[in-house]
């Protein structure tokens, strides 16, 4: 594939720019003229030549150095730079050919140049002295020979295409290395690079130095991790670098009156280097929550413990004789209170052969619909057990709860005091006996 090259001629003289016409413009190669001849002739025999590499030169033409330079400015402004110029030494009236080039240079950093003379005015030294970028330009001197300014043009042209890739590569390379300093710094871990000994080569310290311990930055991981943990953190690093493998450990880091957990990740850094990354991440609010969450649940498992513990308490049992038991209630009632006094209830009869159990609701504030099925449900268990369920305390307020609910309670003898339960159960036993 051809690549253009854009080359600029200055020359005062209008046949110096049909000789760079003449060289350097494409023209039908020897090669080309022997293969069409043996086609046309059928010369079938005849050995191929190798094929000659043409480059692809588009000239521009300028008689003064002025011109030139304004043709230099334009090109580059609309994104069509030269590669290279041939600027002749003398051209009177105007401006030198190493004025030109210093000027044509200034509009443009990348151009090559080639002077044309054949005189001496000036030695290499002097113009050396006026043009300091001495490897963007060479000397040529008249009358010049076709393969020179051939060789030359290629060359320079060659050079410049080079120049301007290595240039955009770097260019590409400053970019991604902004965007991954940018990455970098935007992470919230500080970064370490060490050896195999774990000594720092170079450090990115955690935002605000926490990673640290808002200390100096340690010179090798015995200055960072515990004096306890040194070593193995130095084994973690040789692992690391010799298996290619990720290793992590946690350490806790005390100064400056503060103390401080870390997680600590291990990476080897590749391409042969015995070195690898740490990268350091403050954890210490994180395990901070979890101490608090572990302390939040052995408090709700304590206070559960005391909840059932104090409801059992608040259910007492108290023999009247042994075979009359009271169970009074005080406060307010739910179906966990109730599941608890009914179990505790049938406990007590089981336990004491009980002939009669007095459930007294005096202490009890209010009465709704939860509280009246679980007396029924205790009632009928206590009758399934050979007892008679007895009801105390009913205040009038209860009372007309329990008719507005629609709850009926026909089927469990009541009393208006616990007095009158108590005595009711005693008559019964001695009536019994």
């Amino acid at each position: 594939m051809l690549k253009r090259t854009r080359i600029l001629i200055i020359d005062d003289n209008a046949s110096i720019h049909n000789d760079f016409l003449r060289i350097l413009r494409p023209n039908p190669s020897r090669a080309s003229l022997e293969e069409h001849e043996a086609e046309l002739f059928g010369d079938i025999e005849a050995p191929r030549s190798l094929p000659v590499v043409e480059l692809d030169f588009e000239l521009t033409l300028a008689h003064q150095g002025e011109e030139g330079i304004e043709l230099v400015r334009a090109a580059r402004a609309r994104g069509e730079p030269y590669a290279v110029a041939f600027v002749d030494f003398r051209m009177p009236p105007g401006i030198d050919g190493v004025e030109t080039l210093h000027r044509i240079f200034e509009e443009d950093p990348d151009i090559q140049a080639v002077f044309c003379t054949a005189y001496t005015d000036l030695s290499w030294k002097e113009i050396a002295n006026r043009l300091s970028q001495v490897d963007r330009y060479l000397i040529l001197k008249k009358p010049f020979e076709p393969m020179e300014v051939r060789q030359m043009a290629a060359a320079l042209g060659a050079k410049w295409r080079h120049e301007r890739e290595r240039a955009r590569a770097h260019a590409a390379l400053i970019e991604r290395e902004a965007h991954l300093r940018a990455l970098l710094d935007a992470l919230p871990q500080g970064i370490l690079r060490v050896d195999r000994q774990g000594r720092c080569l170079e450090v990115r310290p955690q935002p605000g130095g926490a990673a640290f311990g808002g200390g100096a930055a340690p010179s090798s991981l015995e200055d960072l991790v515990p004096e306890g943990d040194a070593a193995r953190a130095v084994a973690l690093v040789q692992r690391a670098i010799d298996q290619a493998t990720i290793q992590r450990m946690e350490f806790t880091a005390e100064g400056a009156g503060t103390r401080r957990h870390l997680d600590m990740r291990v990476t080897a850094l590749g391409g042969g280097r015995s070195e690898a990354i740490i990268s350091l991440t403050d954890i210490t609010e994180l395990r901070q929550r979890q101490e608090e969450e572990r302390l939040l649940r052995e408090r709700e498992i304590s206070l559960k413990a005391q909840v059932e513990a104090l409801s059992a308490l608040s259910t007492p049992i108290v023999p009247i004789s042994h075979r009359v038991v009271v169970i009074p209630l005080v406060g307010e009632f739910d179906a966990r209170r109730g599941e608890s006094m009914r179990e505790a209830l049938l406990r007590g009869i089981v336990a004491r052969g009980t002939r009669t159990a007095i459930i007294d609701v005096t202490g009890v504030p209010r009465m709704d619909a939860q509280m009246a099925v679980e007396l029924e449900r205790t009632a009928g268990a206590v009758r399934l057990l050979g007892a008679e369920p007895v009801l105390t305390g009913l205040s009038p307020d209860a009372a007309r709860q329990l008719v507005e609910l629609g709850i009926s309670m026909a089927r469990l003898r009541t009393f208006l005091t616990l007095q009158e339960g108590v005595a009711f159960a005693l008559r019964r036993g001695r009536e019994a006996t």
